[in-house]
């Protein structure tokens, strides 16, 4: 008999339903707590649920929302649902709130509230905890539905290994990746979490949550961020540190760099990051490079010559676009070069410019893909026809920076170009803006280079 077919529909009353102490919305420092209350009160605050009472006591409850749930020592544990469990229990009970701001709003709401439709809410009791993960995972980690945040799909690996019925090497097979990947997975959110812990303004936490996975790839878990932290990963994923104190004082350096989003552009590569922070840090280990100095003899004559060193690209980082194009004249072209300007500008004036800024960038790429396809096909047919050939072209450098930023095939490039216009907010990434405009070019430079 199928597995399947031992899942379970059943209605309840939500009084009934627990809250998930391995929830993977929830960091480490809270989860072990191993406290409801402290859990209830990282999803108000951090989680919007606050907009989901204020939707429920408006709207009533959703009748399309299904809770999937798993019995544990006959408890019925939310295993997704989490943040409308928390909203329906602070509608019922308002002094569970301890911001008085939110406790008066939710006396209000409470009012209003069809306390009955609470008695009734729909679930799923799945057979395990496993089961159940596969069937959350095809929801929002395969985006069925839509796509987790990358700080929830770290914390769900995590939570597979730390319940005990998956290792490493069963876990990766189950979710398509290669147990070397998984095991980098996990120490990105070890790392994630020990930053968020000496984190100490909001402003900070945000772009932590908005770039930090990608500085955390290139500053901590690249070659060098290994050198300079001197640090190795088990088979369970938990970090060993060979001097834990002197890693520590280097780490705490290191915070910055990832939480400024000033101190590192987004198309900076090891070259750049050298010289700019690892040899800032620990330049014994990182030594910069001086320009050699030769002496010829000649004779009794010494002559002290320089050696010529090669140019290095402008800023030390990857060109936008990944390389300089020379395009066929045409609109392709002369869009092309009014992005570069535009990327030039926002450089310039960054500090004076919004945060969101860089969706107009992000959506002039969109323009430009526009131009580039025929007249007879749409966005995706070009991309879908050039995405393969030139993801061959890219350097291993620049392959990395796309899977950094979620651009693994041409399906994800196509959404990201078709929600920029709706999707204002994750436009404004700019190390994913750079990610696309590499891969851009590389398409570009197939379709309209000038011969």
């Amino acid at each position: 008999m199928s597995t399947k077919k031992q899942w379970k529909d059943d209605v309840v009353d939500v009084e009934k339903l627990e809250l998930d102490l391995q929830n993977p919305r929830l960091p480490k420092h809270v989860r072990d707590q191993n406290d409801i209350t402290q859990i209830r009160n990282y999803l108000l605050d951090k989680e919007d649920v606050l907009r989901i009472a204020r939707s429920i006591a408006n709207n009533g409850y959703h009748r399309s929302a299904v809770a999937i749930i798993c019995k544990e020592n006959g408890k019925l544990i939310v295993l997704d649902g989490n943040r409308r469990l928390v909203a329906c229990q602070l509608l019922l009970k308002p002094n569970l709130a301890t911001n008085a701001r939110d406790k008066k709003e939710l006396e209000n709401l409470s009012k209003i509230t069809n306390k009955q439709d609470l008695k009734n809410v729909k679930i799923a009791i799945a057979p395990s905890r496993k089961e159940a993960e596969k069937e959350i995972w095809d929801i929002h980690v395969n985006q069925l539905l839509k796509p987790w945040q990358v700080l929830q799909k770290l914390r769900m690996y995590r939570n597979l290994i730390d319940f005990g019925e998956y290792d490493i090497s069963v876990a990766s097979t189950e979710y398509g990746i290669t147990p070397a990947k998984f095991k980098q997975e996990l120490a990105k959110l070890f790392f994630y979490e020990q930053i968020l812990e000496q984190l100490r303004t909001k402003k900070d936490e945000e772009e932590l949550l908005s770039s930090g996975f990608n500085k955390i790839d290139r500053l901590i878990l690249s070659t060098n961020g290994k050198k300079l932290l001197d640090y190795s990963i088990n088979n369970k994923g938990n970090i060993t540190f060979t001097d834990r104190s002197e890693s520590e004082k280097k780490f705490k350096q290191l915070i910055p760099y990832i939480t400024n989003s000033q101190k590192v552009p987004a198309q900076a590569n090891q070259v750049w990051l050298i010289d700019n922070v690892f040899a800032k840090i620990d330049s014994k280990k990182f030594p910069i490079k001086k320009e050699g100095v030769k002496k010829e003899k000649k004779g009794t004559d010494e002559k002290t010559t320089t050696k010529r060193k090669t140019q290095r690209e402008k800023n030390g980082t990857q060109a936008f676009f990944g390389q300089d194009l020379i395009l066929k004249k045409g609109d392709t072209n002369n869009i092309y070069m009014d992005i570069l300007d535009l990327h030039e500008f926002y450089f310039k004036n960054v500090k004076k410019l919004s945060k969101n800024f860089p969706a107009l960038i992000r959506m002039s790429l969109r323009l430009l893909i526009e131009s580039a396809t025929p007249k007879t096909k749409n966005i995706s047919d070009y991309v879908n026809s050039n995405f393969t050939k030139a993801k061959k072209q890219l350097t291993q450098d620049q392959k990395t920076t796309l899977a950094n930023n979620s651009i693994r095939s041409a399906r994800n490039l196509t959404q990201l170009l078709q929600s920029g216009a709706h999707n204002y907010a994750n436009s404004a990434n700019f190390e994913q803006t750079v990610a696309m405009s590499i891969i851009i070019g590389a398409m570009l430079n197939i379709t309209h280079s000038k011969k």
